[in-house]
């Protein structure tokens, strides 16, 4: 079983699809494809259990796409992983 990364005051990181979802929350302004990123999120956030796995779902996904919707997902990547920093 996956420990869970703790935040700076001790509480655990949600290790469901609810993480991948804040990320994309905060990052949608920046975001192009909406549409195409938002059912992305949702398919993500229903396979993974982790947000490492979610990272690796998304890197997976980033590799074979578009040069825009690559950037659009290396974006929603750099705020998952700044979301299991804090």
């Amino acid at each position: 079983m996956e420990k869970r990364k703790r935040n700076s005051q001790g509480e655990a990181h949600p290790m469901d699809g609810s993480c991948v979802r804040t990320a994309f929350d905060t990052v949608a302004g920046h975001i192009s494809n909406v549409d195409q990123m938002k059912d992305i999120v949702e398919d993500v956030a229903k396979r993974s259990d982790s947000m490492d796995s979610t990272i690796k779902i998304l890197e997976a996904l980033a590799e074979d796409a578009e040069v825009t919707l690559r950037t659009d997902i290396r974006i929603l990547i750099n705020e998952c992983r700044h979301l299991m920093a804090r």
